[in-house]
């Protein structure tokens, strides 16, 4: 019988756990364990769960420490799974799904209200309360490429230039977040951006377009080249500057087609973004959009998801000039949870009661859908099949208003 023990591993120990790395995903993403380990500046050493088995290391989970913002307003704790892998020797004994449990525990003890990973096998991760959720991508070929004499006046476009724009850069993901009301971006730490493991993921502003009156940076994208034209793995504008995609669209359709490319654009994107629909406009060319579901997520805690939604909630209500009141309770599947929403007279309240005038019970996939405003009330009523009241459905839009969401991929971990 195998000796198993489930721990952290030491300083002295990180080489070993590389090469466990190495040992169980191949050589290829070895220089991207190698960062994750010694340039990714939230790593910490509780984060890493290792299994020894009869004093040799042979498995490993990562839990990253990922805040996450939330309608672009407010922060909800997020642990993200990463690097679960175990020596090919040692696989069908259930070691992953033991660093898992244990991985569970540490988020619970650390309040990470949800979790998210990326997968291939979704199966194996559902056992244990993951659940699939769509991540949205564009592709586009140009057929059209704008002149530089269509950028529009007072705007250009230039290279990134870290020690110069990184400050303007950060400011202006934030903006661009609160002013879509995005869910899902990763709340950056300064020291992130320069961190070596984020920047191999995507993290690598390459363009930013600023305003010539004012010098002022109001759009940047991070493209990359591939041989038929360019992968944009992140981009932002500030809405006060509308005419920043423009800018940014005719620059990166230039490039896509240079040197003889055929021109294809693709990225990660949040639904209905406007800067695909603008590239797309300028360019010619019929826009694609593409679900992938190997993101998955898992609401560790349904109270504390709903009470960093509750400013929100009182705030969208009040701004109504109606008073409201109901309550639903939520029932969660998996993992077994209660919470319930009571608003009275445009005060929201949580708790864990299951008392409430509806009782909804849901799978994680369905609350998640609801929360992070990929359905709309009415198309989720229909998913879960619930039967509520005309006024019980416009308080539900209410505290759960459709809104883009969106994950970086020099985010990942």
């Amino acid at each position: 019988m195998m000796a198993v023990i489930v721990r952290n591993p030491t300083q002295e120990e990180l080489p070993t756990v590389w090469e466990v790395l190495c040992g169980a995903f191949g050589e290829r993403p070895r220089e991207r364990f190698r960062r994750q380990i010694w340039e990714d500046s939230t790593f910490a050493l509780e984060q890493i769960r290792i299994a020894e088995v009869d004093g040799k290391i042979v498995s490993h989970v990562w839990v990253a420490e990922r805040p996450i913002f939330y309608r672009g307003q407010t922060v909800l704790p997020m642990g993200g799974i990463g690097g679960v892998g175990t020596l090919p020797e040692f696989r069908g004994q259930g070691l992953a799904t033991l660093l898992l449990e244990d991985a569970i525990a540490y988020m619970n003890r650390k309040g990470h209200a949800i979790s998210m990973l990326f997968t291939g096998i979704n199966p194996f991760y559902a056992r244990l309360g993951w659940a699939d959720f769509p991540e949205w991508r564009f592709k586009l070929t140009v057929r059209r490429i704008p002149p530089l004499e269509e950028t529009p006046s007072g705007y250009f476009v230039r290279p990134y230039e870290p020690d110069q724009d990184l400050p303007a850069v950060q400011a202006l993901y934030r903006k661009h977040i609160a002013a879509l009301h995005l869910s899902l971006p990763h709340v950056r730490p300064d020291a992130f951006w320069r961190d070596g493991h984020p920047q191999l993921l995507g993290l690598q502003v390459s363009h930013v377009v600023v305003a010539g009156m004012t010098g002022e940076l109001v759009g940047y994208a991070c493209a990359f080249p591939t041989e038929n034209g360019l992968r944009l793995s992140e981009f932002a504008f500030d809405p006060a500057h509308p005419c920043a995609l423009e800018a940014l669209a005719i620059a990166l359709a230039q490039e896509a087609k240079a040197e003889g490319k055929e021109g294809v654009i693709s990225g990660i994107t949040s639904w209905l973004h406007p800067f695909p629909q603008k590239l797309a406009a300028l360019t010619e060319a019929t826009l694609y959009h593409e679900v992938f579901e190997g993101m998955m997520l898992r609401v560790n805690d349904l109270r504390r998801c709903l009470e960093t939604a509750q400013p929100l909630m009182e705030a969208t209500l009040q701004a109504t000039g109606v008073s409201w009141g109901g309550s639903f309770c939520f029932r969660l599947t998996q993992p077994e949870q209660v919470a319930t929403i009571k608003v009275e007279g445009n005060t929201v309240s949580i708790s864990d009661s299951d008392e409430a005038e509806v009782t909804l019970t849901v799978t994680p996939r369905q609350f998640c859908l609801l929360f992070f405003g990929t359905a709309s009330a009415t198309m989720w009523r229909d998913l879960v099949g619930a039967n509520l009241s005309g006024d019980q459905m416009a308080l539900l839009s209410l505290l759960f208003p459709p809104h883009p969401s969106v994950y970086f991929s020099g985010d990942h971990f």
